[in-house]
């Protein structure tokens, strides 16, 4: 296409050359046919003017041709032209060229015939002259003696002066062609290029659009049709620029959800191949590389994989809760769905994968809370009923048994009220995780305050409790004093719960740059290795007779949990059996 112009100049070079051949070869034959006639019509003034000068027509043809040949005879001399005499009866009198009486006859030459035979005024003939050897021109006119046809003047000339003439006008016209074909050469490559130059750019700018160049514009000067090609040209190029710019925001929006869903997203062709995926599914599956493959070697669960085969072979949506052990253990949802033509037939499959590991083990975590719960709210509960029970039948008439049952059913309404209010204040925490009630808070000063709350509780069990000095200079910390304060009461509790008798509990503080750091240290019954991880779940007691029997609900550890997330800290536990247990707290200077 880029030789375009090329091929149209060449064209109309072919079509001028042709049309300029045809008119060279029409106009030479034209000119070749003037020019014959011309010689033609002067032969035959040139004849009758010789019957005149010469006044054959006197004398007798057959009597008198020595005279003529003789008057004749200067003429053959002066001129080129053949001059011949023939009698009515086809025989030469006299010929400037050869001897009549080695001439044949020449009844049967075209021209005299004419005059002989058809009674034509004039006899014109163009052949090779058989006693001359080469093409000649031949003009007769008729000798007329008396009124009739006494014989024949025939003038003669060699072609060979026409057909030089006939030449060196060949050679004329083909130079003035020769000229006219170069000029029209250049003529033809100015109209070619000028008229290819805006197709070119229409080509040019057509193929950008097709490698993805939206931004291609016709900018050259046309008109007519070509104006109006490129104008359609360009509107499509905008168009397309408008529209290519949508779908690639489209793209882009609906490639960011599909990579941000929290559901793993894989797309399996027709030929069982990933060709895409989201960064979900990557994370669920363990894998670093997933476009590309058969969706079975990267899926490495069998349960997973029939349920893709099925929907392949049934071409319905298959949804199934499934297992999945690696890279490690989870619990999925897993919706598989195909992609029909119109046809019906399945072009691909879309599988979604939604880890709800989490939620399966927060029900199951509901549910054990619930059970736990009831469990925890039965107990008081009995009891209280038991011992009511008991007074009603009539203990309540021994004043010793109704003292002993009255003080049972307060401390088991005590303990119901304890495990009531703390769980309101657990469900309070995790209903309302952000901290408003932000302020600068003296870490000293409410240590101090929080040891004074249970200084009573720590008196009953002999149990000293140490708090660090106060500092010179206050350890300040933003936060919510209220919620710091109860994580203090609540570990200083839980130690002097889990303390024997003559115990010790101590509180440290260590400031860093960017946080502090509270430690609450017992050298009470300590955990076990194996409960460590689990100490901070609602409802878990290391020693569930000892933790009733101390008053314990099993919450408070699991409201410090969520106390300390709140504040933006976390909470760390090392403990050692029969040794004892540290709990530290970490919180950041700033909120």
């Amino acid at each position: 296409m880029k030789k375009l112009w090329l091929k149209i100049g060449l064209s109309f070079f072919i079509l001028f050359f042709v049309v300029m051949v045809i008119v060279g070869i029409f106009s030479g034959e034209l000119m070749k046919s003037t020019y014959l006639n011309m010689k033609e019509n002067q032969l035959e003034d040139d004849a009758k003017i010789l019957l005149q000068t010469t006044n054959i027509e006197h004398l007798n043809l057959d009597k008198d041709a020595a005279t003529i040949q003789k008057t004749l005879d200067p003429l053959g001399d002066e001129i080129d032209a053949r001059i011949t005499v023939i009698d009515s009866e086809g025989d030469v009198v006299a010929d400037t060229k050869k001897n009549p009486d080695n001439l044949n006859n020449h009844m049967n030459r075209p021209e005299v015939a004419d005059i002989l035979e058809n009674g034509k005024s004039v006899g014109i003939s163009i052949r090779e002259s058989d006693s001359l050897g080469y093409s000649m021109l031949y003009v007769a006119v008729p000798v007329k003696h008396q009124g009739k046809t006494d014989g024949v003047l025939r003038i003669s000339i060699s072609l060979e002066s026409v057909e030089a003439a006939v030449v060196k006008l060949w050679g004329h016209l083909a130079l003035v062609f020769g000229i006219a074909l170069v000029i029209i050469a250049a003529i033809s490559v100015f109209i070619a290029r000028k008229i290819t130059r805006p197709v070119n750019e229409i080509i040019e700018v057509s193929t950008d659009l097709a490698n993805h160049k939206y931004d291609s514009r016709i900018h050259g000067k046309v008109s007519g049709e070509l104006k109006d090609l490129s104008i359609s040209v360009n509107m499509l190029a905008e168009s397309l620029e408008k529209q290519m710019f949508e779908i690639k925001q489209n793209e882009q929006r609906l490639n960011a959800i599909v990579q941000n869903l929290v559901s793993g997203v894989m797309l399996i062709n027709v030929d069982k191949q990933v060709i895409m995926t989201n960064r979900t599914m990557y994370q669920i599956l363990g894998e670093s590389e997933i476009t590309g493959k058969p969706f079975y070697e990267v899926i490495k669960s069998f349960a997973l994989s029939q349920l893709i085969e099925t929907t392949f072979e049934t071409k319905t949506m298959q949804q199934k809760e499934i297992i999945l052990y690696f890279p490690r253990e989870m619990i999925l949802d897993a919706s598989v769905s195909p992609i029909l033509a119109e046809d019906g037939e399945i072009t691909g499959i879309i599988l979604l994968l939604h880890d709800i590991t989490q939620i399966r083990h927060l029900e199951n975590v509901r549910s054990e809370f619930v059970t736990n719960v009831s469990h925890e709210l039965k107990t008081p509960v009995t009891a209280l009923k038991g011992f009511a029970e008991t007074l009603l039948d009539g203990a309540m008439y021994d004043e010793i048994l109704l003292k002993k049952f009255l003080t049972i059913i307060k401390e088991e309404s005590d303990r119901l009220h304890r495990l009531i209010m703390d769980i309101l204040a657990l469900s309070r925490i995790e209903q309302n995780p952000v901290t408003e009630n932000i302020e600068l808070v003296d870490v000293d000063e409410v240590i101090e305050q929080s040891a004074r709350t249970i200084f009573e509780m720590a008196t009953g069990k002999n149990i000293h409790v140490s708090v660090p000095e106060k500092n010179i200079t206050p350890v300040i910390i933003e936060t919510d004093r209220d919620k710091l304060q109860q994580i203090l009461i609540n570990l200083l509790s839980n130690a002097i719960n889990y303390t024997p008798l003559d115990g010790k509990v101590e509180v440290k503080l260590i400031e860093h740059e960017a946080e502090v750091i509270i430690e609450v240290t017992d050298n009470g019954i300590g955990i076990p290795a194996k409960d460590i991880d689990r100490v901070f779940e609602r409802f878990y007691r290391v020693d569930k007779a000892r933790s009733r029997h101390s008053g314990g609900t099993g919450l408070g550890l699991s409201i410090v949990k969520h106390l300390v997330e709140n504040c933006g800290g976390r909470i760390e536990v090392e403990s050692q059996e029969e040794v004892g247990s540290t709990f530290r707290v970490t919180l950041p200077k700033k909120a």
